[in-house]
């Protein structure tokens, strides 16, 4: 920088007119100065090598992040939200695709005063006018199915009345008996009961809901609506353990709205708000991380086994690792590497109900194979149809080429040996007794006219 305003002014002194000597005396007049200046600021330009210029990007000390968002009372936000329903109620009377105030719950109103510009508003109600237009489509098929249905019983009401004959079928004269979903519903519930006494215990982490934003929480709730769904519905279910639940959280809050009795003192749900420590024996916990490097072999009934809710799609830290070296837990992994060839470009990643699936059926059978068929084939290569395929391309490729072979092994008549190969009949070959005559080489073929053929005719 000094280096470029020392040229500077000697570029306007030399154009203003002054000589050598007056533009040096100047320049030196204005170093003297600025020397002065920088000791009485208790800085050295003389002496630029001792100074030791630090980076600045560089952070000795690790920063806290600072909330940038305000903290606002509960009357501000009741007039935000009262400006932003009256805003959505303006839309839908003007036609847009916003759904009517009387679909907007609690949760939906506080995700709209989360979201910080109106276009994400406007994106969001999109979505929430999908839904409400699906749920009235789904309503008015209802309908019709109900009066179609109303319609054929009186059919079949004024059929019954006129046939004197004894009539079969389910709900007359049947050896089978109606089991409604309600039966179901309750020897489902009975089963898990059962399960809470003598099954193995499986335990979902639900302490990450800070980590993952609001799709992926709604996500991990629907998994694990997903995961009791298909726990309940096996033979020999596990006994699910929601450990860590915050129920404040936005995670438990979906999980709620899907299973609206989780909290009943008779549905058979287990959630805590303790961590698994405090339930299990500290010897007994394994933690089911991708991250660590040892597999999982055998399956332990003894063990408690631990998956941690979560899902990242964004945050790919190991948090789970983390977790389980901070608690000084046993960890494993899933032997997906030793069992499947997975495809380029997909990710390893299960899902937490595919996890409930491959446990229940590695408890069950004890075969690695036959519980990781709960893998997407998307994400595997199937080596039986690879070889197909190759196999298939080998043959389209073997009868693209044009080769002719007619006679390869040629069998004397006294001794049982191949001879040469003959070429293809295409190919020019000379042919034996054949002279060549230079004088009539270049000549070609006589050319007889009609005229020639007449006059020989005649």
């Amino acid at each position: 920088m000094l280096k470029n305003v020392i040229q500077w002014s000697t570029a306007r002194l030399l154009l203003n007119g002054a000589t050598r000597s007056e533009v040096r005396r100047c320049l030196c007049a204005s170093l003297t100065i600025k020397a002065k200046e920088n000791a009485a600021l208790g800085e050295s330009e003389l002496e630029p090598a001792n100074r030791r210029y630090g980076n600045p990007f560089a952070q000795t000390t690790p920063t806290t992040l600072t909330d940038n968002t305000t903290t606002e009372s509960e009357e501000q936000r009741d007039k935000r939200l009262k400006v932003l329903q009256l805003e959505a109620d303006i839309a839908h009377q003007e036609g847009r695709r916003v759904p009517a105030l009387e679909f907007f719950k609690d949760h939906h109103w506080a995700h709209v005063l989360s979201l910080p510009t109106k276009s994400a508003r406007i994106k969001y109600y999109g979505f929430l006018w999908q839904i409400e237009m699906k749920k009235e489509s789904e309503k008015r098929k209802k309908e019709q199915r109900a009066e179609d249905t109303e319609r054929r019983l009186a059919d079949l009401r004024k059929e019954r009345e006129e046939n004197t004959h004894i009539i079969y079928g389910l709900g007359h004269t049947s050896m089978f008996l109606r089991i409604y979903d309600t039966t179901i519903n309750h020897w489902q519930n009975n089963r898990l009961t059962r399960a809470m006494q003598f099954a193995p215990k499986m335990v979902f982490d639900c302490s990450y809901d800070t980590y993952m934003n609001n799709r992926e929480s709604s996500n991990a709730a629907k998994q694990l609506m997903l995961s009791f769904a298909e726990n309940r519905a096996n033979d020999e279910p596990f006994d699910l353990h929601y450990c860590n639940a915050n129920l404040a959280g936005r995670c438990m809050q979906g999980l709620q709205r899907f299973i609206p009795t989780m909290h009943n003192p008779e549905f058979p749900m287990n959630v805590h708000t303790q961590c698994f420590t405090e339930l299990f024996p500290k010897s007994q916990l394994v933690y089911l991380t991708p991250h660590c490097r040892e597999d999982l072999v055998t399956y332990n009934p003894d063990d408690v086994y631990i998956i941690g809710a979560m899902v990242d799609t964004v945050n790919n830290e190991p948090l789970s690792l983390a977790k389980a070296k901070r608690l000084g837990l046993r960890m494993a992994r899933l032997p997906l590497d030793r069992y499947l060839q997975w495809g380029s470009g997909s990710g390893k990643s299960l899902t937490l109900n595919q996890m409930i699936n491959i446990m229940l059926d590695i408890k069950k059978t004890g075969d690695w194979d036959t519980a990781l068929r709960h893998v997407p084939r998307r994400k595997v290569v199937d080596l039986g149809t690879e070889q197909y395929e190759r196999r298939q391309a080998f043959n389209r490729r073997a009868n693209q080429l044009n080769v002719r072979i007619d006679h390869l092994i040629k069998l004397g008549n006294d001794q049982n040996e191949s001879t040469a190969i003959e070429r293809p009949r295409k190919v020019r070959q000379h042919k034996e007794g054949l002279e060549f005559d230079l004088q009539s080489w270049a000549t070609g073929k006589r050319k007889t006219t009609k005229r020639n053929k007449f006059d020989d005719g005649a």
